[in-house]
């Protein structure tokens, strides 16, 4: 009976691998260059000397005082190193590898850092991920690191500015609870530990205030955004997958899926035991 079940999950767990792989879109282990592994788009990370000179860009391939690939300090082997403030800027093209919709959207980001926040931190808002075409309140999705110690870590996800807030406040002015994140209660970061970082969104671009996001830590759901309309219009020529901004710390296994993934699914990923690259293995 014990080998049936055992033959029974392993099954079950083969099946959602395979269904987990066929929805990826995007994925970068930072194992041996900052090429993506898997890139339904382009593969190539690119730089810009300032956030309002993004056109002006070139391939970003050197080992220098901002982005390194450390051997061996990965949650799997080896891991980017990033120690940036805010210029010049990193990041992956959008189109392909983020699978926008412009109706009923869905999607999931997951990744792995390590660093503590309160130590290693430049001053400032930190966003260690960002997708976006436009800037951080105006149709972006992302997490970040509050300016002030302790700092927070914040699940967000702004729809476009004249939807989420028409009126255009300061945003001091904009009330905790109108405010479009998710904050966790426990910081689980830490120098010596990865933390795994996940958002499966859905119902996004529908109109309505049915758009949800489920955040998770560690493979655990870390809380839920919901009952906002999430219209997201983003050109996919201009979109990208923004790395490090003010950030100073680790980043492996970045993947980025055309679906929610389920909760089950999340803690899959968490808790392979080689990494993504395991999926893509035939």
């Amino acid at each position: 009976m014990l080998y049936l079940l055992f033959i029974v999950s392993c099954g079950e767990r083969s099946d959602t691998y395979d269904e987990i792989k066929q929805s990826l879109s995007f994925y970068a282990s930072f194992d041996e260059s900052f090429k993506a592994d898997y890139a339904l788009g382009d593969p190539d990370l690119y730089t810009a000397p300032h956030w309002d000179q993004r056109k002006n860009v070139e391939i970003y391939t050197d080992q220098d005082k901002y982005l390194q690939i450390h051997k061996g300090e990965g949650r799997y082997k080896n891991a980017l190193w990033i120690d940036s403030q805010h210029d010049p800027v990193f990041f992956y093209k959008g189109r392909s590898n983020i699978t926008y919709n412009r109706q009923n959207w869905s999607g999931t980001i997951s990744f792995w850092i390590r660093l503590h926040p309160d130590e290693e931190l430049h001053n400032g808002y930190s966003d260690p991920i960002q997708l976006t075409s436009r800037t951080w309140n105006d149709g972006s999705i992302f997490v970040d690191f509050t300016d002030e110690e302790p700092r927070d870590f914040r699940f967000a996800v702004f729809a476009d500015r004249n939807v989420w807030d028409s009126e255009e406040r300061e945003w001091d002015e904009v009330p905790i609870d109108e405010r479009p994140m998710v904050e966790l209660l426990n910081n689980p970061f830490s120098t010596n530990e990865w933390t795994h970082v996940a958002m499966a969104f859905s119902n996004f671009n529908t109109g309505s205030n049915d758009g949800i996001v489920y955040c998770y830590i560690n493979g655990q759901n870390a809380g839920i955004l919901e009952g906002h309309e999430q219209t997201i219009t983003w050109d996919p020529e201009e979109v990208a997958i923004w790395f490090g901004y003010n950030f100073r710390g680790y980043f492996d296994e970045v993947s980025i899926y055309n679906r929610d993934l389920t909760g089950n699914e999340i803690s899959q990923i968490y808790s392979l035991e080689n990494g993504i690259g395991d999926l893509l293995d035939p």
